[in-house]
């Protein structure tokens, strides 16, 4: 485990224990979907996912949150959108101050993390975020309050899939 991991996994023991209860997918208002952006930052994949969640639950407010991995970012950061890089976190792979103040006010139902590679950008990304439920790939424990375990090769779009279509398939007893 290099420097990087131990920093990440103190920082997240530290965090305070969320009340967790699996979301009625008729109560989910607010998603976030949190990705890895393509270099040109245009991300037409997510884009879709976003676009054909919007139009079929459109009771549904979506927003979308992104990783490139490099030092600058084009795109403009919209309401609806922003793409994070390099300069927003910190040489241990922590997100600087005004970074991690928008996560924890960015307030949603439900994240759904569709990254595919284990970077502790992302981990860091979701962990702060202030989700009421949290979701995605199975990479790693201790985030996601629900994993699915897909093979590798899938794409973000079987991911997404899979997750909604489990979401409103299993209902609780809250």
């Amino acid at each position: 485990m290099n420097i990087r991991e131990k920093i990440f996994e103190h920082i997240l023991r530290k965090q305070p224990k969320r009340q967790v209860s699996f979301p009625h997918w008729e109560n989910v208002r607010t998603i976030v979907l949190l990705f890895e952006s393509d270099f040109i930052e245009k991300n037409p994949v997510v884009r879709r996912m976003a676009e054909r969640l919007v139009k079929t639950e459109t009771d549904k407010n979506v927003i979308l949150l992104g990783y490139a991995d490099k030092k600058d970012i084009l795109s403009a950061n919209l309401p609806q959108s922003r793409i994070l890089g390099h300069r927003n976190f910190t040489v241990f792979g922590t997100p600087k101050s005004d970074i991690r103040e928008y996560l924890t006010h960015l307030t949603c139902d439900l994240l759904i993390d569709l990254t595919q590679e284990d970077r502790i950008q992302l981990r860091y990304m979701a962990m702060y975020l202030n989700a009421d439920f949290k979701t995605g790939r199975h990479i790693r424990e201790g985030i996601h309050d629900f994993m699915l375990d897909t093979p590798a090769q899938e794409s973000q779009e079987f991911l997404f899939e899979q997750i909604v279509y489990y979401l409103k398939l299993i209902k609780s007893n809250d």
